[in-house]
Parts: C-alpha cells; sequence; structure tokens
C-alpha cells in the first residue's frame, strides 16, 4: 500500500551526516508563534457558498423576493470558474451591476399539475419581505396534486431516513386548503413521508416534519393539494434534522470544524463592500427574524441572497467552530466607487460601534437585547474587528479618514478591541493610515500568484521592515490559472513556512476563497467544493491541515544550508516534541540532513505525515476521488541520534514530530 511504499521508498533514517541539503537545529528559542497563525477567511456570499451551501437551507429563493436577479439556483449554472452575470446598473437608484427587479419573476419556483402561480405584494406577513406566491390550484379532480415545485440550489439531498424541518407562512381565501409537503425524484416518484397541512384564515406560521424513505441527490420539493382553492405562501423553509446548530450544513462544517481555525474572518471582502451602497453588506438588515429580513443584492459575486446568513449566524459559527469573529467593517467605500464623503459616514462608525453592542453588550442595551432575543442572552465575546477590505485610496479623507474616524469610536467605547486594516494588496500604500501615525494593531495582506511564483516567495517577509504594523496574511492562494493541484498546495506550504519563519511579525494567515459549490463559481480555487451531496477538498487543504496539526508554540533557531529556493524548512517546538516542516517544489527527490544541536536524548520513536504523489505536481482531487491526493503517515525510528537524513519526495510536504525525553534546557 501507500504506507508501505513510503516506508520503502522515502522512510526518514537516522544515519551518519552526509553531504547535500542540510538543516542545522539549536536548543535555542528565537520567539514564540502566534495561535492565531492558521486562522479562515469565509467571504460568506461567493461561489454560492453560504446559500447553496453551508448555510443549510434546500429551498431557493424561499421568500421570493429574487424576482430575477442575478444567477438563478438550478436555472442557470456557471461551472468553468468565469465570473458570475454581471449587470450594468439600469434604472434610478441601483448600484452598478445591480439588475432591476422583475416583479414577476419567480423562479426557480414552478407550477405543477395544472395550478397557476403569480407573485403578489398586496398581502405579505412581513412588510419589510413584501412579495409572497399566490397559487390556484385549479383541482377539479379528486387526485390532482396541483401547486408548486422547488428544485432547491441545483437540487436537494434526499437521504434514507433523513428528517427535514419544513416551515413556511400561508393564508387561504376562503375556508380550508390541504396541502402536503413532499420530496419527489428527479423521475416523480415520493421520496419523503409527512402529514397533510390544513391551512385557514389569514397569514400563520405553519411547521411539519418530514422524513425521507429513499436517497437521491437531486430530489425538488412540492407542495402540493387535492383542493380546489387559493392559497398565499412565503418564507418556505426546508433545513435537514442534522444541521449543526439548526443552521449549517454538517459535512462542510465538519470540514471547516477540521481545519481549527484561530479566527474566522467574516463576511468579506468584495461581499462586504458591494458595488455600492445598496448592495454591500450592511448587517443591521441581516438580524432578527430571517423571514423579515429584507435580503439584497450580493453585486460582488452576481446573486440574490436571503440574509440567512447574517450577523448572528455568523458568530454563531464561529462559536459553534470554538473558534472567534474577525468581523469587517464597511468604511463607505464600495468597489470602483469613490468613498462616501467623510463628514457624511459617521453612521458607519456608529455601525461599527453597535455591531460590538449586538455581539458583547448586556441584555439590556439596545442591540444586546436584539442578540438576546435571538437565542444567545450570553456576549459572544467578540474581539476583532476589521476595518475595510481592500482599500485603494489613500488621499487623507479616504481611506485614513475613514479609518480614523471608525477606529477613534470603536476604541472609545471598547479599548480592548484588536482592529486590523487594510494592508498591502497591490496598490499603493502610501499614505497608509499604519504608516501615517493611526494605531493599527495589524494589517491585512493578500496574495494571489501563480505555483511557480509562490514557491518562490518562502522569504516574502524575511526583509520585512519590522517598525511597521504585524501581519494578517488574509488571503492567499497559488490559484492563478486555477489548477487546484498538488504542485499549487506545495507552493502554497512554502510561502506560509515563511510565515513561521517570521512569526515575530506575522500573526495570522488565510487562504481565500473557502468554499464552493460547484454549480456556480464565481471562483475556480477553492478550498472545500460541493454539490448537493457529495464534497472533496482540494490538496492545499490536507497541506494546512497538517501545518495546523504541527503548531509550533516557539521557533527554534535554526539555519538552511545549500538549500534551493524551491525548498523551504522550520523547525520548532510544540509542548515537548520538535517539529520539523519541509515543503519541496521540484520534479526531482531530495535528501536533508537534519543535525539536532543541545537536545541531549530524544525518544526511540518519532512520527511523520507527508503529502505527495506518485502521480506528480498535477495530481488533483474532485467529486468522483476526493482522496485522490491525501497525506500519509506513521513512525520512525529516533534511536538516541542527532542526525536525521529525511528522504524528501519530488513535489511533496512533511512534518516530523520527534519527541524529546524532558523538555529542552
Amino acid at each position: 500500500g501507500v504506507l508501505a511504499m513510503y516506508s520503502l521508498a522515502v522512510a526518514l533514517a537516522l544515519v551518519a551526516a552526509v553531504a547535500g541539503q542540510q538543516l542545522s537545529i539549536q536548543n535555542q528559542q528565537k520567539f514564540p508563534i502566534s495561535p492565531l497563525l492558521y486562522s479562515a477567511f469565509f467571504e460568506s456570499e461567493i461561489n454560492y457558498g453560504s446559500e447553496g451551501g453551508l448555510y443549510a437551507e434546500l429551498i431557493a429563493n424561499r421568500d421570493f423576493e429574487t424576482l430575477g436577479r442575478g444567477l438563478i439556483p438550478s436555472v442557470e449554472s456557471v461551472a468553468s470558474g468565469a465570473d458570475a452575470p454581471y449587470h450594468a446598473g439600469e434604472g434610478a437608484g441601483l448600484d452598478p451591476h445591480e439588475p432591476p427587479a422583475n416583479p414577476q419573476d419567480f423562479r426557480p419556483w414552478s407550477a405543477i399539475n395544472g395550478a397557476t402561480i403569480t407573485t403578489d405584494t398586496s398581502t405579505q406577513p412581513f412588510p419589510t419581505n413584501p412579495t409572497v406566491l399566490k397559487v390556484v390550484s385549479n383541482c377539479k379532480a379528486p387526485s390532482c396534486a396541483a401547486g408548486v415545485h422547488n428544485p432547491g440550489y441545483w437540487g436537494i439531498a434526499a437521504r434514507t431516513g433523513m428528517g427535514y424541518n419544513l416551515t413556511f407562512y400561508a393564508k387561504v381565501d376562503a375556508g380550508t386548503v390541504r396541502v402536503q409537503a413532499r420530496l419527489v425524484s428527479s423521475s416523480g416518484q415520493p421520496l419523503t413521508v409527512g402529514p397533510q397541512i390544513a391551512l385557514t384564515g389569514d397569514w400563520a406560521l405553519y411547521s411539519v416534519a418530514i422524513t425521507a424513505t429513499a436517497t437521491d441527490s437531486a430530489a425538488v420539493f412540492e407542495l402540493i393539494t387535492n383542493d380546489d382553492g387559493t392559497f398565499w405562501l412565503d418564507s418556505v423553509s426546508l433545513f435537514p434534522a442534522d444541521a449543526v446548530a439548526g443552521l449549517f450544513r454538517k459535512d462542510i462544517f465538519d470540514q471547516i470544524s477540521a481545519m481549527k481555525p484561530g479566527f474566522v474572518r467574516v463576511p468579506g471582502g468584495n461581499y462586504l463592500e458591494g458595488n455600492g451602497p445598496r448592495t454591500r453588506w450592511n448587517w443591521k438588515n441581516t438580524i432578527g427574524a430571517r423571514q423579515a429580513r429584507p435580503g439584497h443584492y450580493n453585486s460582488a459575486w452576481g446573486y440574490w441572497v436571503t440574509d440567512g446568513m447574517g450577523l448572528y449566524e455568523l458568530l454563531m459559527l464561529t462559536e459553534a467552530l470554538g473558534s472567534q469573529a474577525q468581523m469587517g467593517i464597511y468604511t463607505g467605500y464600495s468597489m470602483g466607487q469613490q468613498y462616501i464623503p467623510l463628514d457624511q459616514s459617521q453612521v458607519f462608525a456608529q455601525d461599527a460601534v453597535d455591531l460590538v453592542e449586538y455581539a458583547n453588550g448586556d441584555q439590556s442595551s439596545k442591540w444586546g437585547s436584539q442578540r438576546a432575543a435571538a437565542g444567545h442572552p450570553q456576549p459572544f465575546g467578540l474581539s476583532r474587528l476589521e476595518v475595510g477590505n481592500e482599500e485603494a485610496l489613500m488621499g487623507p479623507n479616504d481611506y485614513p479618514g475613514h479609518y480614523r474616524l471608525i477606529t477613534q469610536a470603536v476604541w472609545q467605547a471598547y479599548p480592548n478591541i484588536s482592529i486590523t486594516a487594510s494592508g498591502r494588496w497591490g496598490p499603493s500604500i502610501d499614505g497608509s493610515p499604519c504608516l501615517t501615525g493611526q494605531k493599527c494593531d495589524l494589517w491585512d495582506d493578500h496574495y494571489y500568484r501563480t505555483p511557480d511564483q509562490m514557491a518562490g516567495m518562502g522569504g516574502q517577509y524575511d526583509g520585512y521592515n519590522r517598525s511597521w504594523p504585524d501581519v494578517f496574511v488574509g488571503e492567499f492562494a497559488a490559484n492563478v490559472g486555477n489548477h487546484p493541484t498538488l504542485g499549487a498546495a506545495v507552493a502554497e506550504a512554502i510561502f506560509m513556512l515563511g510565515f513561521e519563519a517570521n512569526g515575530d511579525k506575522v500573526k495570522a494567515s488565510s487562504f481565500a476563497p473557502l468554499l464552493r459549490n460547484v454549480a456556480a463559481v464565481q471562483d475556480g480555487y477553492d478550498l472545500i467544493n460541493f454539490n448537493t451531496s457529495q464534497i472533496y477538498c482540494i490538496p492545499s487543504y490536507a497541506m494546512q491541515i497538517m501545518l495546523q496539526k504541527g503548531h509550533l508554540d516557539t521557533l527554534l533557531w535554526y539555519r538552511e544550508y545549500d538549500y534551493t529556493n524551491l525548498t523551504k524548512s522550520t523547525a520548532g517546538l510544540k509542548k515537548n516534541s520538535i517539529v520539523i516542516k519541509i515543503a519541496h517544489y521540484s520534479s526531482a527527490a531530495t535528501t536533508i540532513t537534519v543535525q539536532l544541536q543541545g537536545f541531549g536524548a530524544i525518544a526511540a520513536a518519532g512520527t511523520y505525515e507527508l503529502l505527495t504523489s506518485a502521480q506528480g505536481a498535477d495530481a488533483q482531487n474532485t467529486l468522483d476521488q476526493p482522496h485522490n491526493v491525501a497525506t500519509v503517515s506513521g513512525t520512525l525510528n529516533t534511536t538516541l541520534a542527532d542526525s536525521i537524513v529525511v528522504q524528501v519526495p519530488a513535489w511533496s510536504v512533511q512534518t516530523i514530530h520527534v519527541p524529546l525525553l524532558g523538555l529542552p534546557h
């Protein structure tokens, strides 16, 4: 098997030192490594990563407010990594790239078996969510099964024995209309059992549980009746019973949880900014009853969102992950636009202060009471904000002025909040608030490169000006060309090992983007990929999990001899073990002689974990082969030797854990 092959061909052996690449590790601590070094960035709406992904809602356009704007789930798809369909802003008051609403467009809903459906704004349970669906059954036969049909987000996954929780608002014009909810297969066969529901009177909330009796990854939802009558629907919602915290799709959540992120930056990104004030992420529109949230057009990525994954849900997500949020704050800048004038921007400073109160405030406070009403009476303990995203304009009244306005307000109210500023991502940073006297706890650098370029960036921070702010490398990927291969993962590992080597200044990092529904690809290189029922992670995910398992407490003094710039190592302490990490971006195998100096006795056995593939640099994972590129691990003999010859395969990343007999001294 793979392990046997590794043991025979590339085993780690203890022998006398030999010529070649050498790594000398001294029993001398250099500096501590930040516990937040391996964090995550969740741009919550790109590639249908939340709605149609992590946010476990199964009904697309549940509130009937999409009105034909942008990419319509199950009607259209983008699978090539191209940009989402953009629209020039049309009509008074629309943002750039914001399409006008089509009041008659209720897709992906459709009528079945003779029913007639239309949108209606003359009646609704929530004025903030004005559009509902009017259904006339036109039933003239005892078993007409007329009603509505929703295919979800490119299908709904039915699983034998799984329960589903359905809620919806409905009213009838007269009498009683009995309806039944069900999932059906693509061939029309019922896949669930559930009771009939009697609709009567004015708007009311209805809830029912249904259970799948068969498995189908492309099921559709139907709400049908055999009665002749008229009824209205709004906020039709279906969640699987195994959703984590009742909110999150379990398999996707589990993959993120395994990353053990130090913090999670949310919600963006371009999604935070939008292309104007109408289409930016405004947290105050994303809280409260989900049925009453107005939703907004995600102009950054070309589709409508219900804002089901709002501020409360993002805080719940980070809590469920055992992590913490780094919450993005809108500055008054939207992509491609000028800043909203400073004298009109006090609202953004107040929004930031109010956001912290929502997360942390006492139940008696204005915003803390709303968090408590949502179901979380205890504070979330939010301690991190990021002001802005990729801020390009550095005139005094642009980013520096807006940063000052927001941070002064936040620190006056909450002096212990950590604030990250926009950092280096391409445009000039001359005039940055972080370089002109303002306080920045960190700033956020972004790097998107080809694999060859990133493989040469292991020393990116070696010459970093130590008087500049500490660094959060908030977005990075070897994604140029959209080839999520083993080779790209190795290139990213070299870059990431440079973060450890410069851990006195690099305090956090996160790959981007995190999630992708494969039917709706706005970015073609993403860590975790899925359809309705399957999931796979690119090789970089396994690499990052491996590096996180070897998260150093302290970097040791070490020196690399005769290395090429396509090989990178680090060494440090994790509890009472030496951890050695090696990334090798080459088609040729090599050896590295590791010399341990001043550590005394080590344990008789250590462990290794290795990511490589006999298929070479182009090896990938897919939905059909999710584990084609995966790590292997095992033990190694370390019997009382201070020199280890490490066989380093082509295109590989590995970590080696060598236990010490007692702490180093």
